[in-house]
């Protein structure tokens, strides 16, 4: 009852932070979102309606010295934060293959005494539709053939005519073989915020999580030696004698760079940011199941874009819940 408590309050107020702006009249609901989802994928007992598959794990932020300078959170400010995670794999099936070419996700919760941080991040730098309305049709578009139980190439292709921004991710992800871990994966947000500085000063960034380890692809061998499942078992023996560190960077925004649209690769712009180092030590299971990672949910000095798709997902997120969670 506590962490259904828990999880309302959070929706709560990662919707609370989006009333302000209205959603257009035309635009998918929530509902239809997570429709489209579970066209694709199924409905399956428990499990959310994408990044199904993952696992949960805990350890500790400590933030980069200055890092106020750039977002004037106390998080930032802190000594050090304690980090909740969980990793996953992209879509609605949670028995798909760890070796699949599909995105892996990265959701992290930093708790402090007054203020909370959500970040959900992918491993690709840009998502795969840039509106409400390219979301439902890129799902719609590999909904399977009752006949051929494949997705109809023609309707992928008509898609792609009317949405050009939804080749972008699957070329990235066909590109390079599946992460040898988690641990060895480069994480984006894709959505842009503004970010406010001690000083007043506010700048547009996006999000990065870099693995301290470096980025690692399977090989050709792995590929087909390693099993289904092989992700979480790798990652566990990896903490054991130590810990999967990650750095936050902030990507300031060049001339040109979308701040609304999460499917466009950003440019070479000003010089990251570092914003402090994530240190994973504990593999935790399934015990954060239940929570709903909302990135909307920001501290003090940060703030969310007019990106449709970001404030659409703490309400599709809060559909998902009710239906995952429903008896």
């Amino acid at each position: 009852m506590k962490t259904r408590t828990m999880l309302l309050s959070a929706l709560a107020v990662a919707l609370g932070t989006t009333a302000s702006l209205p959603l257009q009249a035309a635009e998918p609901s929530p509902a239809d979102m997570v429709d489209a989802l579970n066209a694709v994928f199924g409905r399956h007992a428990g499990a959310r309606g994408s990044h199904a598959k993952g696992f949960c794990a805990r350890g500790t932020f400590t933030p980069a010295a200055g890092a106020t300078g750039f977002a004037a959170s106390r998080l930032l400010g802190a000594t050090q934060v304690p980090a909740e995670v969980r990793f996953s794999i992209g879509g609605g099936n949670p028995k798909i293959s760890d070796k699949s070419r599909s995105v892996r996700g990265i959701a992290v919760r930093l708790t402090g005494p007054d203020e909370g941080w959500d970040m959900v991040f992918i491993s690709e730098p840009v998502f795969f539709a840039a509106t409400p309305e390219s979301f439902v049709s890129f799902l719609q578009a590999r909904v399977a053939d009752p006949a051929t139980k494949k997705p109809d190439p023609a309707r992928i292709k008509a898609h792609n005519e009317k949405y050009p921004e939804g080749t972008r991710q699957p070329g990235l992800l066909a590109a390079h073989a599946a992460p040898a871990s988690y641990a060895s994966t480069a994480y984006h947000s894709n959505h842009a915020f503004r970010f406010v500085g001690a000083s007043g000063q506010a700048a547009w960034a996006r999000l990065q999580f870099e693995p301290v380890a470096g980025v690692r692809y399977l090989s050709e061998d792995e590929e087909k030696s390693l099993p289904d499942a092989f992700l979480e078992d790798e990652f566990k023996r990896r903490i054991g004698g130590g810990s999967a560190d990650f750095d936050l960077y902030a990507q300031p925004a060049g001339n040109g760079d979308a701040l609304t649209d999460p499917s466009t690769a950003w440019s070479n712009g000003p010089a990251k940011v570092k914003l402090g180092r994530l240190s994973i030590d504990r593999h935790t299971g399934q015990d954060c199941n239940e929570q709903v990672y909302v990135p909307t949910r920001l501290p003090a000095g940060v703030e969310p874009s007019d990106d449709r798709l970001l404030r659409m997902r703490a309400a599709a997120y809060a559909v998902s819940s009710s239906r995952r969670n429903a008896p």
